[in-house]
């Protein structure tokens, strides 16, 4: 088996430019958190009165909250929809620099994982993923706040790919309790530890998750669960093509393309779909990193467009992210081809 590489460390094997478009990547980021916001949106005044109300004891779930008419999202005038890991982000502040801050750290840890992942291809998919305009308007202008969960996928990915699969399946776990995103991997993580016979993994994820998520269910539990089930459930479908902030909006989500031929698919039924998606990929999982980077990107993206009534296009960027990991080491086998043998440990590697 080839020499692994330090778990962490650094090494200076980034090339150059392409430390410098990471730099860049996280210029832009600094000189939009120091303009006031491009846009304001709802998440923006969610994310400041959610933190300020936890601050003074507040329940944050069924509080009310004071959001502009003409950004509020219709029935939300009391739901904090996102589950309660993305406090670890939430930086208490007004609706700008401090709505932003958390969510462009998180962008930062996503591209270091990369980076530490596999220094040469990682850097080059740390600056692909940093110089994204997308990527960088969801952290600075249309808040993301599956952020979060995204930044703790990350970085279980490296200590899974590393051999440290207990601190993986911890930061997996704060990853469950950050954002529903995050259930649709369960699935397929715990095949592919019962596979890798290590079915520790899903056991530390689970309870790290109920750990994080607990006190807020225990606080108001129907408030908590209408807040982070029901109210995604029971979202109305949007028209394929709606106004947007940038002329139209575009919904490609299954409920979206039915609306468009003037027709629906009930929610048990999208449901079923959902989870029979999920079941083939756990069921043909395979023991390595590889497969459990592409096998969760695919359920995460296959299950959105079927369960999404409002699909918004920032729900692509765990499966996006889940993709560049997956493609480091290809790349570098590409590029590279010597390093093919060292790259092996990567996706497949047992603890030292």
């Amino acid at each position: 088996m080839g020499e692994q590489p330090a778990a962490f460390g650094w090494r200076p094997q980034v090339p150059g430019v392409v430390l410098a478009a990471i730099a860049v990547g996280i210029a832009v980021r600094v000189v939009l958190l120091s303009l006031p916001p491009l846009f304001f949106t709802d998440v923006s005044y969610y994310n400041a009165q959610a933190v300020g109300d936890l601050l003074r004891g507040v329940d944050p779930y069924g509080a009310a909250y004071a959001v502009p008419p003409q950004l509020a999202t219709p029935g939300a005038e009391s739901v904090f929809a996102y589950l309660p890991g993305v406090f670890a982000f939430l930086v208490p502040g007004d609706f700008g620099t401090g709505a932003r801050l958390g969510l462009v750290a998180c962008d930062v840890v996503v591209a270091a994982a990369l980076v530490l992942y596999r220094p040469k291809v990682g850097g080059l998919m740390a600056a692909l993923f940093l110089l994204l305009p997308p990527v960088v308007l969801l952290s600075t202008a249309f808040l993301n706040d599956s952020l979060p969960s995204v930044a703790f996928v990350s970085a279980a990915v490296l200590l899974e790919a590393r051999g440290r699969r207990v601190p993986a399946a911890a930061l997996f776990g704060l990853a469950l309790a950050s954002s529903q995103e995050a259930w649709l991997i369960f699935p397929v993580y715990a095949a592919y530890s019962l596979r890798s016979r290590r079915p520790l993994g899903p056991l530390v994820s689970l309870g790290v998750g109920a750990a994080v998520v607990a006190p807020f269910a225990l606080w108001d539990l129907p408030a908590f669960v209408s807040d982070t089930v029901l109210f995604q459930l029971q979202r109305a479908a949007a028209p394929f093509l709606s106004p947007g902030p940038f002329g139209v909006n575009v919904n490609p989500s299954l409920q979206g393309v039915l609306s468009a031929l003037g027709a629906s698919a009930p929610l048990a039924v999208r449901g079923a779909a959902a989870v029979a998606v999920i079941g083939v990929v756990a069921w043909r999982s395979k023991p390595t990193v590889g497969y459990l980077l592409w096998g969760s990107a695919a359920a995460v993206a296959l299950c959105l467009f079927l369960l999404a009534g409002d699909f918004f296009w920032s729900y692509l960027e765990l499966p996006f992210v889940l993709a560049l990991f997956w493609a480091v080491p290809r790349f570098e086998s590409v590029l590279a081809p010597s390093t093919l043998k060292d790259a092996e440990p990567l996706v497949g590697a047992e603890p030292r």
